[in-house]
């Protein structure tokens, strides 16, 4: 076809003719840029920017155009976007000041291409109120109804930029919903599209800042990928975040697949500080108090749930290692782990049941821990935690092992299973603490099984003269904020059953003060007396604990007793009775007492007693002979045998 009859032909002739039109159209918009470029910039940011977002965007400071074939620089100053009304800061966005670079051919392209961006002071205040209300939320880009802080849909949408910095920055993020305050200022953003970046160690992406979240000091570093490796989810975008918060030290050095969402996460997490209760500032997870930690393992991310696995590490002096996950989809957020550790030190344990880390260093006078209970920390979260403990390193008392579940679901915390193997025995049950009431109450019902008396005289000359099996329960209920107030308050009862077994003879001739008998046993070889029942019930009531039943029946005595306890003030007083068996000289029958307190005890003889045996004694010494005396020391042992079956069926009835 020749030249010129495809110029005539109608549909070239039309297709030249727009084609023309976009030409001239394209070169009028540049014309009018050139020479009007601030009003236009104006314009397109204030009207235009206003009506698309529906909140009011303003330029209150210089604002100029640079125009350049290769690149366009666009400075302005003193932006700001207004706050929604019912917020009390007047603006959510101000910039002190803004330098853009951009490439104005790549727009012929359908791209944003922006080969540097400044940015100066930036303050921004993000706040919600209420699941219906959030500054962030505008009506005419996302609809009626409210959404949550989102990142875009993908990665491609962000502009190409080669590189960005922010300095001194300034961001206030406040969630009623989530408890979240974050007050940070950004000391810098220093980023880069050098592909190269990723895989050299300076990276491509440089952050830090400081700040307080949740009224906590803290400070941040992070550095990762190129901003390309950003843009593109086929890149698995490296990254290294250090935080620090007091004595707590978080680094987590990984690939996150969509770091914008943070989605796709493969990391290795380091974490340390001085206790795991300061963990609650950072995830508002309500762990206990506990001595320094250091724990190592891989954290993941799928969708809203946070991984964090084989993770092993030392808490005080015990090992720890196990699973764990976090969901932060709901709410709430709900862990779940799976612990266990192979020697678990009693001491780290504090923590669990009200203990103070360094509760040895304490110089309190009572024996009952009072820490408060953190009730805001127990509102917080669910969890569902199952710590197993193989060995348990416990001076003075006979602990061996561990299995408890702690399960936390809206403010009610239940240790069920509880399973303590101690003595060759074990205790089992279950404790409950309801944190949604201002004073806490607290139930607690507990078995004791076959417990070997044994273990509880390891160490001492006792040891191979006592044995023997006992149990029992305690099913006790209070109200307060630390176990010392909810034990002061309690109700309930207390029993142990003891049929069987060997008690050392020294123990009952030196509680019946059966001075001809014990002394032998206690410069020669202690021996063994058959331990027909024992049987300790103790009724509470408001916190006072008295025995009902106080017996402890041998071949060689029958030792009866009269304890009471206020667990307010942890006072003692108790009276110790043991009547002999068999004929005694120099049995002095006169009951010991013990008075002072749970944590320093006294024990004493019964003055009352002790005064009349010495009147007899010095009255048969003057009217008789000066070894008539001793007469009054002469014990004919009468006591009868306890009717043991009927006395434990008596303290077993419900």
């Amino acid at each position: 076809m020749p030249l010129q009859r495809f110029r005539q032909h109608p549909y070239i002739t039309a297709l030249i003719g727009v084609f023309a039109a976009v030409v001239l159209l394209f070169l009028i918009s540049l014309l009018g840029i050139i020479l009007f470029s601030e009003s236009l910039l104006r314009f397109i940011v204030e009207k235009k920017g206003s009506d698309f977002i529906g909140r009011e965007i303003s330029i209150n400071g210089p604002a100029n155009v640079d125009w350049h074939w290769g690149y366009t620089h666009i400075h302005a100053e003193k932006l700001s976007l207004k706050n929604d009304a019912l917020f009390k800061d007047p603006d959510m966005v101000k910039i002190e000041r803004i330098d853009l670079d951009f490439k104005p051919l790549q727009l012929l392209r359908g791209k944003v291409d922006i080969s540097e961006i400044k940015i100066v002071a930036p303050e921004i205040f993000l706040e919600r109120k209420s699941k219906e209300s959030a500054n962030w939320h505008f009506p005419k880009l996302f609809g009626a109804e409210p959404v949550d802080v989102a990142a875009p849909d993908n990665r491609y949408e962000i502009p190409i930029i080669d590189h960005l910095t922010i300095t001194k920055g300034h961001i206030v993020f406040n969630d009623a919903i989530k408890k979240i305050n974050l007050d940070m200022e950004l000391d810098s953003i220093d980023a880069t599209n050098d592909k190269a970046a990723d895989k050299r160690a300076d990276r491509g992406y440089v952050l830090s800042g400081k700040g307080k979240l949740q009224g906590q000091d803290f400070r941040i570093e992070a550095s990762g990928g190129s901003l390309e490796a950003l843009r593109d989810y086929s890149i698995p975008f490296p990254l290294r975040f250090k935080l620090e918060m007091g004595e707590t030290k978080v680094l987590i050095d990984g690939k996150f697949q969509d770091p914008v969402k943070l989605e796709g996460v493969d990391a290795v997490l380091k974490i340390e500080g001085e206790s795991l209760a300061d963990i609650f500032y950072l995830t508002a997870i309500p762990l206990p108090p506990t001595p320094h930690y250091t724990l190592e393992g891989q954290l993941t991310k799928t969708g809203n749930i946070w991984a964090y696995r084989n993770f092993k590490g030392l808490v005080g002096s015990s090992d720890l290692s196990g699973n764990l996950s976090y969901d932060v989809g709901g709410t709430r957020g709900f862990l779940t782990a799976e612990l266990t550790s192979n020697v678990l030190d009693a001491a780290d344990l504090g923590g669990f049941i009200g203990l103070s880390p360094d509760t040895e260093k304490s110089e309190s006078t009572k024996l009952i821990p009072d820490v408060p209970l953190a009730r805001e920390r127990l509102l917080a979260t669910d969890l569902d935690i199952r710590l197993n403990a193989a060995q348990i390193e416990a001076p003075n008392l006979p602990f061996k092992g561990m299995d408890v579940r702690f399960d936390l679901r809206n403010g009610l915390l239940k240790l069920n299973p509880l399973n303590l193997v101690l003595a060759d025995g074990t205790v089992d049950g279950s404790i409950e603490i309801d944190a949604n009431p201002e004073v806490p109450p607290m139930t607690m019902n507990l078995n004791v099984r076959q417990l070997n008396l044994s273990q509880f005289f390891k160490g001492t000359r006792f040891e191979a003269t006592t044995d023997g099996l006992f149990g029992g329960k305690v099913a006790l209920a209070g109200a307060g904020a630390s176990l010392a107030d909810v034990l002061a308050t309690s109700n309930g009862e207390l029993t142990l059953i003891m049929s069987g077994g060997e008690i050392s003879q020294l123990l009952i001739e030196a509680s019946d003060l059966d001075i001809g008998q014990a002394v032998p046993l206690f410069f020669g070889k202690d021996k063994a007396t058959r331990i027909n029942c024992g049987v300790l019930h103790f009724d509470v009531k408001d916190g006072l604990l008295a025995s009902e039943v106080f017996v402890l029946d041998t071949n060689d005595s029958l030792l009866v007793g009269d304890v009471n306890i206020n667990l307010k003030d942890e006072a003692i007083k108790a009276r110790l009775d043991a009547k002999p068996k068999d004929n005694s000289l120099l049995s002095l029958q006169i009951p010991l007492t013990i008075g002072g307190t749970l944590k320093d005890p006294s024990v004493g003889l019964d003055r009352e007693k002790t005064a009349n045996r010495s009147a007899v004694a010095i009255a048969l010494g003057t009217l008789i002979t000066p070894f008539a005396s001793l007469l009054a020391f002469v014990e004919k042992g009468d006591a009868p045998n306890t009717d043991c079956r009927a006395l434990i069926q008596g303290v077993s009835q419900p």
